[in-house]
């Protein structure tokens, strides 16, 4: 019940800006709670670029940096490996520790700026490809706030900012191919409650689908999940949100079974758009009580 298909690889910045944000708070000073939040001082956009490579010609792009504070900010630019887990989360390697990475074709510059109050700077990238490449490359690059001194005597809680964006280099005329392999219906984690407000009961159940990127680019999946009764008739539906998946790579996408179906026999029918010529389907037999 899976069909696959091909198309140029594109991708929309809207789509971008939702999904690849990877800010690092990372504690280096731990002393009094101070009562400011604190917030990164750089604006970086985009956060997602692709390069598409064409022969062995040199491309190039670019992204910006806009310091959005009254004093002048430094950071430094250095780049990672990275992959993702199934569920979702980014995993962060040593440079040319994953084996995708776009290694020594890919450079980046400079390694390091100052950005007066409320302007921008530009950090380039270009990738020299070479007749090797064959498949789709991908870096971080991380940007760095260097925290400026306290003047405060005494203990002081600080906050370094980091901020990643992800860099894509793809050939030509790759696929887009998916397929789900597999689905199941489990039980739902256990919720705490955010708040004294009454929410929405959680589900109970839910669908857990696992979605493979058999195609040799990234992908950029949504869809959703149809409840039909046994005459084929729809009871309702979830949508499934946005996610990407890394070329070769899995994805287990949960998607709750809604509390108010009534008593009796479904089939759970998910179907997932990547872009691709047609959409992917799979299903399983659910029962209500």
């Amino acid at each position: 019940m899976q069909h696959s298909g091909s198309r140029s690889p594109e991708r929309a910045s809207a789509e971008r800006r939702g999904r690849v944000r990877s800010t690092v708070l990372a504690l280096c000073a731990v002393g009094m709670v101070v009562s400011q939040r604190a917030h990164a001082q750089l604006l970086v956009d985009p956060l997602e670029v692709t390069m598409l490579a064409a022969g062995t010609n040199r491309v190039s792009a670019s992204f910006s940096l806009s310091n959005t504070s009254d004093k002048p900010v430094q950071a430094t630019i250095s780049r990672s490996d990275w992959d993702r887990a199934e569920n979702g989360d980014n995993r962060f390697l040593a440079s040319g520790a994953s084996g995708t990475s776009c290694g020594a074709m890919l450079t980046v510059s400079p390694a390091s700026v100052r950005i007066e109050p409320h302007t921008s700077r530009v950090i380039r990238l270009g990738a020299q490809p070479g007749a090797a490449l064959t498949r789709e490359c991908w870096d971080i690059i991380f940007v760095e706030e260097i925290p400026q001194r306290s003047t405060t005597k005494g203990n002081s809680l600080q906050y370094i900012f980091r901020t990643g964006v992800k860099v894509y280099v793809a050939p030509p005329g790759l696929t887009r191919d998916g397929a789900v392999e597999d689905m199941e219906v489990v039980d739902a984690p256990p919720v705490r409650a955010a708040s004294t407000t009454p929410a929405k009961p959680a589900a109970k159940r839910q669908i857990a689908i696992r979605f493979h990127n058999t195609g040799a680019m990234n992908l950029v999946a949504k869809g959703r999940v149809e409840f039909r009764r046994l005459d084929n008739s729809l009871a309702t539906q979830v949508a499934i949100e946005e996610f990407p998946t890394l070329p070769g790579a899995t994805r287990r996408i949960l998607v709750d079974v809604p509390n108010d179906l009534a008593a009796g026999d479904y089939v759970a029918l998910a179907l997932i758009d990547f872009g691709g010529a047609e959409l992917v389907a799979g299903q399983i037999d659910l029962q209500a009580k």
